[in-house]
């Protein structure tokens, strides 16, 4: 992918049982959490980082520009995850990946 692409990773939350989502730019040499939404706030949840409001009836935080090496998650079928890139869900089908397996999205040098 190339810099400046959006990556958003998203997926029914277990306890809230709502569609939370975490878009990352694409740098050279990492991936920056750019923004979340979510329905419910809760206990863990980011709470000092970013611009918070509210876009229809969902909390989104944005310019959060957190910088991870890779992003990491554990990938069930059954949470129902969803991978965009730039807003384009059709690009990869993420009911093809394995279930219930370990993944990683990371930057080659």
């Amino acid at each position: 992918m190339e810099t400046g692409t959006q990556v958003t990773l998203s997926w029914i939350h277990s306890i809230e049982l709502s569609r939370w989502s975490e878009t990352y730019l694409v740098q050279p040499d990492r991936l920056v959490l750019s923004s979340t939404e979510f329905f419910e706030y809760g206990a863990g949840m980011p709470l000092d980082e970013g611009d918070v409001h509210l876009r229809d009836g969902k909390i989104v935080i944005e310019n959060i520009n957190r910088n991870f090496d890779a992003i990491r998650w554990f990938h069930s079928h059954r949470a129902d995850y969803r991978i965009s890139i730039n807003d384009d869900p059709s690009l990869i089908d993420a009911s093809e990946l394995p279930d219930r397996e370990p993944l990683t999205l990371s930057m080659r040098n």
